[in-house]
């Protein structure tokens, strides 16, 4: 029994190949053009991660200088608050004093305690006009970020490096509600060891803050070097 050869120079040979070239080609085609426009959706992501961290960067400098322009007076006052929570200073240093704590304190009136010493009656001022006195330094962009197919395209080290931003945030967040808890509840007034710890963790949520805000300075270098 002869084999059927195939001529090349079929015609019907000629459309299969033709057809299977056609629909191979397509279908590279349609797979670059879809990986294409997903890079360019995720730069456009990026990009968006990248104002949420400016805005957060702007929200916590404006809040960090707030804060660190009261701690000092308002250290300074609780620094004469005696065992029972009123403020005593030597009468001779009202003037220095008042000059001193004018950002906190809100002086109303003073009452001669001995020959040499007065209490001071007024109100401490904690206004702080900042954003984040209202809410925290967000993290939806990221979030979203992180569920979309853009994360099995992105280099890990730019992954990890930006994912660094948002632990920092997320501890910035907790230990700024620890703190907002304090000031609200009021303890402070109350007692020398709930003053002190006020104090405290007001000098630490600066500390912690500084280091988030050196750490922003690397936000470009992060994102545009992002793969």
């Amino acid at each position: 029994m002869k084999k059927k050869k195939v001529s090349l120079n079929n015609p019907w040979f000629v459309t299969l190949i033709s057809t299977m070239v056609g629909i191979i080609a397509g279908l590279y085609i349609t797979s670059y053009f879809q990986e294409n426009k997903l890079y360019t959706a995720k730069e456009k992501a990026l990009s968006q991660v990248k104002e949420e961290l400016y805005d957060n960067r702007e929200l916590l400098k404006d809040f960090y200088e707030k804060l660190e322009e009261k701690f000092e007076p308002i250290s300074f006052v609780f620094s004469f608050l005696n065992e029972e929570r009123d403020l005593v200073i030597h009468k001779d240093s009202l003037s220095s004093f008042l000059a001193q704590t004018k950002l906190v304190f809100d002086f109303r009136k003073s009452i001669p305690v001995d020959q040499s010493h007065i209490e001071l009656q007024g109100d401490l001022n904690f206004n702080l006009d900042s954003g984040l006195m209202g809410k925290n330094l967000s993290n939806i962009v990221w979030d979203s970020f992180k569920q979309t197919d853009f994360l099995n395209i992105t280099d890990f080290t730019c992954i990890t490096d930006i994912e660094a931003f948002y632990v920092l945030q997320k501890e910035i967040n907790r230990k700024t509600e620890n703190w907002k808890n304090l000031l609200y509840k009021t303890d402070y007034t109350r007692s020398k060891e709930a003053g002190d710890d006020f104090i405290s963790t007001w000098q630490v949520l600066l500390f912690n803050q500084k280091l988030l805000l050196d750490y922003y300075e690397s936000i470009d270098d992060v994102l545009d070097n992002c793969k």
